[in-house]
Parts: C-alpha cells; sequence; structure tokens
C-alpha cells in the first residue's frame, strides 16, 4: 500500500520536533546512551508514519469516536514506550530504586503524553486532509 506525502512530513516533523525536545533536555554533549533515545523517537516516528493514513480515512469519513480511538493509540503507544524503557538495560538509573508509586506515575505520564501526541498526530492528519479538499 502506498503511503501519502502527507504522512511522511508528520512523520518527520514528530521526529525531528521531539528530536529537538530531547536533546535540549539531555548533557551537552548527550552521553553515548542518548543513541538509544534516538532509536525510540524513530521508531515512534515510524508509528506515527505508519498510522496517520487511518487517521486521515477517518477524518474523511468523519468516523464516529475517531478523537477518542486516536486518545486509545496514543496512550497504548505511550505505555509501550514506558514499558520498552524500563526494560531496556540501562532504562532506569542503577542507583535509583524506583517503588511502585515512581513506577505508576512513569507509566501515567507516558501514557498521558502519547494520547496528546496522537490527538496532535490526528489534528495534522484532519487539518492536512481539509486542506486537500479546498484545494479541489
Amino acid at each position: 500500500m502506498r503511503r501519502s506525502r502527507t504522512a511522511v512530513w508528520i512523520a518527520a516533523a514528530f521526529f525531528l520536533g521531539w528530536l529537538l525536545i530531547l536533546w535540549a533536555g539531555a548533557d551537552h554533549p548527550p552521553p553515548p546512551g542518548f543513541i538509544v533515545v534516538v532509536l525510540v523517537d524513530l521508531a515512534c516516528a515510524v508509528v506515527v508514519y505508519l498510522r496517520v493514513d487511518a487517521y486521515i480515512a477517518w477524518a474523511r469519513v468523519r468516523r464516529r469516536r475517531r478523537l477518542l480511538l486516536a486518545l486509545r493509540d496514543g496512550a497504548a503507544a505511550g505505555l509501550v514506550v514506558a514499558l520498552i524503557v524500563v526494560l531496556l538495560p540501562g532504562g532506569v538509573e542503577p542507583s535509583v530504586q524506583p517503588g511502585p508509586i515512581d513506577a505508576a506515575i512513569w507509566f501515567a505520564i507516558l501514557g498521558t503524553g502519547g494520547a496528546a501526541n496522537a490527538v496532535c498526530v490526528y489534528a495534522l492528519s484532519a487539518w492536512a486532509t481539509r486542506r486537500r479538499a479546498l484545494k479541489t
């Protein structure tokens, strides 16, 4: 299946936007482990690339509950990223022993962040769909 150029642009913007945010929050120069963060960002951008066309289709047909579905997608993706980071060697600072409340906060923040990202991706997809419809 051929993907739209919109999917490429949105995924690239997602990757570069998050890369800048992550780089701004890193030590300078970034530590060697920063490459793992870049790879996780890249993997997330690939998922965005794969979802954009579905979001465009939802916007075109005005699918019921499309915003809730996007929220669900994003929350699930955020939880997966949270789990991957926890399971990766070096994902948690060795000198810190997080408790259950810390883990719950970590998962809640990444789940919420993922949901917010998915809504932004959906909004950009819907905007591109409306813009394209106005041109024709």
